[in-house]
């Protein structure tokens, strides 16, 4: 078939004029056909014509100048693999990646959590990633026993219901001294109702707020009274807005508005200097705190006393509905530390509470609405040395603009 197909092929080449060169294959090798007055040779296999092999791509040419890498990028391990870096762009070791325009990596991305908070906390202070942008974060703002660390324009309606308080005159906390800039009769325990009217307005990193209570009692022993309570009013500052951190610094003023007589504030004016925090876990999850020291100016000798007081709660996405509505739980812990004295019952005894700490836990839940509006309810119920409300329920209103 091979002889019938070169017989065809070379027949068509003498049409053509062709007389030079004919191929032919024959067994053990390839024979040459030349004319007629010279003698066939056979080709040796050196001569044999080779298959070169197909080229091979030119390799890329060494990257000058920093490194390119994606923080975000991680292997499958989750451990962060540095490449190396241009020292001229590191930024106080050769690991850093504080370049404009990109996040850093400074140790955030080790195996160990301990160091990747580290390093968190070391980028989000020294090489701060460009593209982020402060914004008001549901998650990082929504205990209901702590203030929130962003500052932001807003309307609160707050409604708290506390049931047996124990020494309520405690440090002149929350009452006035019993018989004194308080109610005239002592009692063991009370129920409390406060409404009140929490208005923000926030320009930048700063803003100012004002609060305004009205109180309804009913003590065990005595008759119920009503009435407002001490306006507070202050001002935030942010201090640190990362990704990772914010860090704010707020400063309230509570004026004795209220009748202390009847039980509807202190008698005194108090100051409050506080640190709020949210730091982020994850894009669902946050950890929000408060440390706060209340001063009170001009109450009552040996019973008044400072008050520190201390919050942490942890902050969970739990479900989304679409886009703009969310469910929003949390965890929280609160612990108040006294020093003073309080009216013992039903001894009447003035007896000293200096380094009493009452704590209480519980959690919540608030339904979010885009970013504009939520709505929530929270709990708190008290354990160990009981100088505060044994239940706490706390139903907020939040309106942004």
């Amino acid at each position: 078939m091979i002889r019938s197909f070169l017989a065809i092929l070379k027949s068509g080449m003498q049409m053509l004029g062709v007389t030079a060169v004919g191929c032919v294959f024959a067994a053990g090798g390839l024979v040459q056909a030349q004319t007629p007055e010279a003698a066939p040779k056979p080709l040796t296999p050196s001569v044999l014509p080779e298959v070169l092999p197909a080229p091979k791509p030119a390799a890329a040419p060494p990257a000058t100048g920093v490194a390119i890498f994606d923080p975000m990028v991680r292997p499958a391990a989750g451990c962060c693999t540095l490449p190396p870096v241009n020292p001229i762009h590191a930024y106080g070791g050769s690991n850093n990646r504080c370049v404009p325009g990109r996040r850093g990596c400074m140790g955030a991305d080790s195996c160990q959590p301990g160091s990747r908070l580290f390093g968190g906390l070391c980028e989000a202070l020294c090489c701060p990633d460009p593209c982020y942008e402060p914004r008001w974060i549901a998650e990082a703002n929504a205990a209901f026993f702590q203030d929130g660390a962003k500052p932001v324009t807003q309307t609160r309606i707050r409604w708290d219901a506390g049931f047996n308080y124990r020494f309520p005159d405690t440090s002149e906390f929350f009452w006035g001294k019993i018989g004194t800039k308080g109610p005239a009769t002592n009692t063991r325990a009370l129920r409390y109702d406060d409404l009140t009217l929490y208005q923000e307005i926030a320009a930048g990193g700063a803003s100012f707020f004002t609060e305004m209570p009205y109180r309804n009692y009913s003590p065990e022993t005595g008759s119920s009274n009503s009435g407002l309570g001490d306006i507070n009013l202050g001002t935030k500052a942010v201090l640190l807005d990362r990704e990772l951190l914010l860090l704010t610094f707020q400063f309230r003023t509570f004026l004795p508005s209220g009748n202390s007589l009847a039980g509807a504030g202190t008698g005194h004016v108090s100051l409050e200097p506080a640190l709020l925090a949210a730091l982020k876990i994850s894009s669902t999850t946050y950890l929000q705190t408060e440390i706060a020291q209340w001063i009170p100016i001009g109450g009552t000798p040996g019973t008044a006393g400072t008050v520190f007081h201390f919050h942490v709660s942890l902050n969970q996405t739990l479900c989304n509905i679409g886009d703009c509505i969310k469910v929003i739980g949390t965890l929280e812990g609160n612990g108040y530390t006294y020093r003073g004295r309080f009216t013992d019952f039903p001894s009447g005894a003035d007896t000293a509470v200096n380094g009493g700490t009452f704590a209480n836990a519980g959690g919540g839940l608030r339904l979010q609405i885009c970013d504009r509006f939520d709505v929530g309810f929270g709990s708190a119920f008290g354990f160990g040395n009981l100088h505060g409300p044994g239940q706490l329920y706390r139903t907020e209103l939040r309106v942004r603009y």
